[in-house]
């Protein structure tokens, strides 16, 4: 249902069908990341997902009330490394970062932690 919403909007948005998949990639990653990261050794919790857009870009934004992370502190994976010597995950925010034109995340004891994705849009 979530994943639905985000394709009406970006599809109104005017994004062409490569960065809808993309834009369906990165949210699938964000809320994954939520579900094995945020709320780990909690009770679970909510998720909220936002998604606006301008005639500029596209906007989403995945919010939780879990456990916070450092973004600059989450490692780059080693792509030249051997598959068979790579630990399972840790491509979520790579994707992310590599796929979106903008990527914030904030956090804040009151509001949650707030990862905001960014599209730019093709002139029309």
């Amino acid at each position: 249902m979530v994943m639905d919403r985000i394709v009406e909007a970006a599809t109104r948005a005017g994004l062409d069908e490569t960065t809808l998949q993309e834009i369906r990639l990165v949210v699938d990653e964000a809320c994954a990341n939520v579900v094995t990261h945020a709320y780990e050794g909690m009770e679970p919790g909510d998720m909220e997902i936002t998604c606006s857009h301008s005639s500029q870009a596209c906007m989403i934004q995945v919010r939780d009330w879990g456990h916070g992370f450092a973004i600059e502190c989450v490692p780059t994976p080693d792509l030249e490394c051997a598959l068979e010597e790579r630990s399972l995950g840790g491509l979520g925010l790579f994707l992310i970062q590599h796929v979106m034109d903008q990527v914030e995340y904030a956090r804040d004891d009151r509001t949650g932690n707030v990862l905001t994705m960014t599209k730019k849009l093709s002139p029309r």
